[in-house]
């Protein structure tokens, strides 16, 4: 659970995932329908807010905590955490992947928020598109694994284990360029509050 209101716990991580062939169907120069690849839902409670800084302590069922960050632009949209307030969440990710054709402009990132402020139990949402191009570096159809270079240019090799993106790995080649796109989307309400 530890998000950047609600960001991946390991960027490197989803996107070695994402090359790894995030696409329902192998149309290689084509984005394919997203894959679901986490689906959880979690309660925890504030422990700390730093309003100013965008930092929020939250501790989840078992006792561990974790640091959540609100980008600038996307708190205005949120509600206000308190601490003591008990909160449920959904963590919803998918990841996609196509070939990124010749001369194509570098893909973006966005975030977008909404919620409610009012009423017993604000409640918020937050979507992020992380999207990246990586360079397919070598591939091993038997083996099921690609090695990529990231935007970081750091070499990556990972092991491609679900079908769907086996079959997007049978596509690609050395040489290829991968946009890839991890989306995040957190859902959260407000389940009890301390009285103020």
């Amino acid at each position: 659970m530890n998000v950047k209101l609600f960001a991946s716990r390991r960027v490197a991580l989803a996107l070695a995932c994402v090359v790894g062939g995030a696409c329902a169907a192998a149309l290689p120069a084509m984005a394919q329908a997203p894959v679901i690849v986490g689906n959880q839902t979690a309660t925890a409670t504030v422990e700390s807010v730093d309003h100013e800084a965008g930092m929020i302590l939250l501790r989840d069922k078992a006792g561990n905590l974790d640091t959540v960050r609100v980008d600038p632009d996307l708190r205005a949209k949120l509600p206000v955490l308190n601490p003591g307030d008990k909160i449920g969440l959904r963590i919803v990710r998918t990841i996609d992947a196509a070939i990124a054709p010749p001369g194509a402009p570098l893909p973006e990132s966005t975030e977008n928020a909404a919620g409610t402020r009012t009423g017993p139990h604000p409640h918020g949402m937050m979507v992020s598109f992380k999207r990246e191009r990586v360079k397919v570096t070598g591939v091993d159809t038997t083996r099921n694994q690609v090695v990529f270079v990231d935007p970081d240019d750091i070499t990556r090799v990972v092991l491609v284990r679900q079908k769907a993106m086996q079959d997007f790995l049978k596509t690609l080649k050395p040489g290829d360029e991968v946009d890839t796109t991890v989306m995040d989307a957190v859902s959260f309400s407000v389940l009890s509050r301390l009285p103020s």
